[in-house]
């Protein structure tokens, strides 16, 4: 995160913290309010952005790897990505692929 960032999310975390109304907050620091709106917006969507990126090492994972026997693990596998669009492989992907296909479509939906 960089300087400018920080300053910002240290203020907007101070305004959540002490639960006071951000106009109340930046009088009393001396700040600008339309630049504490723009950068909870900015560091709002930064956070969306990472969220995003899905990480398999993640605690939070939405997909776990899965041990099958081996006959199980070259049985196809189909994946309904969205209404009418299904993906058929030849075999169970990874979890991180599974995961990095997630964040791909997630992306391009929105």
């Amino acid at each position: 995160m960089s300087k400018g960032m920080q300053y910002w999310s240290d203020h907007l975390s101070a305004i959540a913290a002490e639960g006071v109304q951000t106009k109340a907050y930046a009088r009393r620091e001396g700040l600008s309010v339309s630049a504490l709106y723009y950068w909870r917006k900015r560091l709002k969507a930064e956070q969306s952005m990472q969220a995003g990126a899905v990480s398999v090492t993640s605690s939070t994972r939405p997909f776990i790897p899965v041990q099958l026997s081996d006959a199980g693990a070259l049985a196809p596998c189909s994946l309904l990505l969205a209404p009418g669009v299904r993906l058929e492989l030849a075999q169970l992907p990874s979890a991180e692929w599974l995961a990095a296909l997630g964040a791909a479509v997630s992306r391009q939906v929105r």
